[in-house]
């Protein structure tokens, strides 16, 4: 998480470049949303990308991130009739003390492709603290783009951005994005102060019927591939360490050379989804 807050990282970049979050999310988890929604907290909220959709289902939103960088672009883009709905704060997820200090004041808690990178015990107890008895937690992420049609180039991405050390594979910062990679099945929410807890998860080429959470593109592209790829945290770092190459270049001209594609070759992807759903005891 550390990367996203360093001064140089593109969070601009980041906000063109990765995918926004389905109206069906929203839906369901405010189907499974019980009483008031006056003020909903978006944790490690980033530009905003889940605060702003937020806003069409609670009065207020309250976004924070551990980034002034990250949170920069959202700030931006609050126009005048949203300035008294959502607001920014920089604090980190697992102390939110600064900004609620009182106990029992929120009504829904979402954290948007971002509970990888938490302390999970203490995520949990700051979040139960905050949350109103029956307030909703909700957290999910999309895990990894999968070539439908070619299983060649699966096995070429896991290359390139898990198994070969020369790539991005040792710059991933864990065991955070090993929590997301295998869909938050070693996070455990605690029993005994959350009920009703409910995962759903879709595994592209294996899960019949999509979720609520459902990302994929069939008319995806290596010039959109690529834009993708320069938005990651690995991406930033083995930049920074190996001057004067591009990592995701690399990657991609692999990938049209094996398979004879262009930048404009149109292909079936999805991505590996998960969302967890929650309840304060």
């Amino acid at each position: 998480m550390a990367t996203y807050a360093e001064k140089d990282f593109d969070s601009k970049n980041y906000v063109v470049n990765r995918p926004g979050y389905p109206k069906e999310l929203f839906d369901a988890i405010f189907e499974y949303h019980q009483g008031p929604k006056v003020l909903a907290l978006d944790v490690g909220s980033g530009p905003g990308t889940a605060s702003f959709p937020l806003l069409d289902y609670v009065d207020k939103v309250l976004a924070t991130d551990p980034s002034s960088v990250m949170i920069q672009p959202g700030v931006e883009s609050i126009t005048p009739e949203l300035k008294d709905r959502i607001e920014f704060k920089v604090a980190p997820a697992e102390d939110l003390s600064n900004v609620l200090p009182e106990d029992n004041k929120v009504d829904i808690i979402i954290s948007a492709e971002a509970l990888h990178w938490v302390k999970h015990a203490q995520f949990f107890k700051e979040a139960s603290r905050v949350l109103r008895t029956g307030g909703t937690l909700a957290y999910w992420g999309y895990v990894e783009p999968r070539f439908i049609d070619f299983p060649k180039a699966n096995e070429i991405y896991e290359k390139y951005v898990y198994e070969d050390p020369r790539y991005m594979g040792p710059k991933w910062v864990q065991p955070g994005k090993n929590f997301l990679r295998y869909f938050f099945n070693d996070v455990h929410i605690p029993t005994d102060q959350f009920e009703a807890i409910e995962k759903h998860d879709y595994y592209p080429g294996i899960t019949e019927k999509h979720t609520a959470y459902y990302h994929g593109d069939h008319n995806y592209t290596m010039a959109k591939f690529l834009d993708y790829l320069q938005s990651w945290s690995a991406y930033h770092t083995w930049q920074k360490e190996n001057p004067g190459q591009d990592i995701a270049v690399l990657f991609v001209n692999e990938l049209k050379e094996t398979f004879g594609w262009t930048d404009d070759t149109e292909l079936r992807v999805e991505w590996g989804t998960v969302y967890v759903l929650a309840r304060k005891s």
